[in-house]
């Protein structure tokens, strides 16, 4: 967890202040953009419902761009959201699966983190 939390720190450095970094191997540009077109509308929908603010349920806020990168890059939002429905663990609870074409938008969104 403190290296999600290190490499989240370096990346909205690198971000707020337009620096590249050794360390970080992915346009900040092109992330935010991606998250903000794609990614955001998904969890607005679906998540951010019980997933936002300070009573963010199972502590996980998907409100913003900080809480989605910590969700999914720690794997948890990931794996749930692509569980059978039929699994108590499954997300979003009590709604439908998402689409083949948002869950490969979420994975899309890991992976451009990830590089």
């Amino acid at each position: 967890m403190k290296r999600i939390i290190s490499l989240l720190t370096l990346f909205v450095i690198g971000c707020e202040k337009n620096i590249e970094s050794d360390y970080i191997g992915y346009d900040c540009d092109e992330v935010i953009s991606y998250y903000q077109e794609s990614v955001a509308p998904i969890l607005s929908n679906h998540c951010v419902g019980c997933h936002s603010g300070s009573s963010a349920s199972g502590s996980l806020a998907l409100d913003s761009f900080d809480g989605a990168v910590i969700g999914i890059m720690n794997g948890n939002v990931i794996h749930r959201i692509n569980m059978e429905t039929s699994n108590p663990l499954f997300m979003p609870l009590g709604s439908e699966k998402l689409s083949q074409q948002q869950l490969d938008i979420i994975q899309n969104f890991s992976e451009l983190l990830c590089q």
